[in-house]
């Protein structure tokens, strides 16, 4: 088995903290990171035993800054609760954003935008629910959030940034779960806990419904979209993968193409290539296992070109089909090693695996040019890899 050394690794916050999610500029030169804490209880974590303090899920957390040699730019911290679930890296690596939880008395969560060169805040903005998701065009201009509502906030003079436009689902007990934005900032996308996908034109800070979607059961975990806004995938139940040129989506009311990856349980991760000829579906194997699906896209018509079995369960995955490479972040249970795995795209070849030593392993992504591979794991680490 192929292995691989991080060209550096560390943990920004407390021993017991994840990290949940992780961002790269396009170049690799900044990277940001934000520490999470969440007590899933003993029994959702096989045999582990819980250690005094587990339980508090309160303290200090934040969003963190290094660049391409690990070493700190900023940071911004806080005393809260659960703290920072998700972030996002403008491409030309200026202006950064987090989003998470907040405190629990009372309940709120946060949206925070940053100048990435300074740490300097420029939003700080509070929500009655957990932030699942926030996402920044490649200028940094705009940035998406999703809560309770999905808000679209707009950069503006001395680049501070404000709410411009609002999507409520107004169902009930409904959140949204996963946002997604093109580079220019022209195109959201959204889907909600209520199984409904939305797709909105930003025409100059209002938001326009132009299609909608709804899986047959469960929830979209993961939205990616092509850099130009004219095609997304998604996954749903059964280990189906769908993808949506938008244009065909407005016309017909359905997906393009989709695939049902052999496993046949709920996709989780997914990832698309940026002229949406080959999207990747992530999906369970038992209790532990994994596997990954490339697929191959002509038109309407979707191929699997290769599939891999993973040690644990995919939660993550990142497609750079132009350097060629997949990455995929696996793990479960908590308290088991996770691993971050490199294939290549051609077959599917094992380039290396990481595994880290105490546990699961979320969130991983490759820079736009193929440079850096970043990734974060349940044991409080981020990881900084080259190809």
């Amino acid at each position: 088995m192929p292995s691989k050394t991080p060209e550096w690794k560390v943990a920004p916050g407390k021993p017991i903290d994840f990290i949940n999610s992780v961002a790269t500029s396009a170049d690799g030169k900044r990277v940001v990171c934000g520490t999470f804490y969440h007590y899933y209880g003993k029994s959702q974590r096989g045999a582990y035993v819980p250690r005094v303090g587990d339980e508090d899920e309160t303290g200090i957390f934040g969003t963190y800054c290094y660049n391409q040699s690990g070493a700190p730019l900023w940071k911004d911290e806080f005393d809260g609760w659960q703290g920072t679930y998700w972030v996002d890296l403008s491409s030309d690596g200026k202006f950064a954003a987090s989003g998470g939880w907040y405190s629990n008395d009372p309940y709120a969560g946060f949206v925070r935008a940053y100048d990435a060169a300074t740490g300097k805040i420029l939003l700080d903005f509070r929500t009655a629910c957990r932030v699942n998701q926030v996402a920044l065009s490649s200028d940094g201009k705009w940035l998406v959030s999703g809560a309770e509502t999905l808000i679209l906030f707009k950069r503006g003079v001395g680049k501070k940034f404000g709410k411009v436009a609002v999507f409520d689902p107004s169902e009930v007990n409904d959140t949204i779960e996963t946002v997604a934005i093109s580079a220019d900032g022209k195109r959201v996308i959204c889907g909600d806990y209520n199984s409904n996908l939305y797709v909105f034109d930003n025409k100059a800070g209002k938001l326009n419904q132009i299609a909608t979607w709804k899986l047959q059961s469960g929830y979209s975990h993961c939205i990616r979209i092509t850099p130009d806004g004219s095609a997304f995938v998604t996954g749903g139940p059964s280990g189906y993968v769908y993808y949506f040129d938008i244009a065909e989506l407005i016309s017909t009311g359905q997906p393009t193409a989709s695939f049902q990856c052999p496993a046949k349980s709920s996709v989780y991760g997914v990832a698309v290539a940026d002229d949406g000829s080959a999207f990747v579906g992530l999906s369970n194997v038992g209790k532990d296992g994994g596997q990954v699906c490339f697929i191959d896209r002509t038109g309407g018509t979707a191929t699997l070109r290769w599939k891999k079995n993973l040690l644990r369960n995919p939660n993550c995955a990142s497609l750079n089909l132009k350097a060629g490479l997949l990455a995929v972040a696996d793990g479960h249970p908590n308290d088991t090693p996770g691993h971050f795995s490199l294939f290549e795209t051609a077959k599917g070849k094992l380039r290396w695996r990481y595994t880290t030593k105490t546990n699961m392993s979320w969130p991983i992504m490759i820079s736009q040019n193929g440079k850096a591979i970043v990734a974060g794991s349940d044991d409080s680490n981020l990881y900084y890899f080259t190809p």
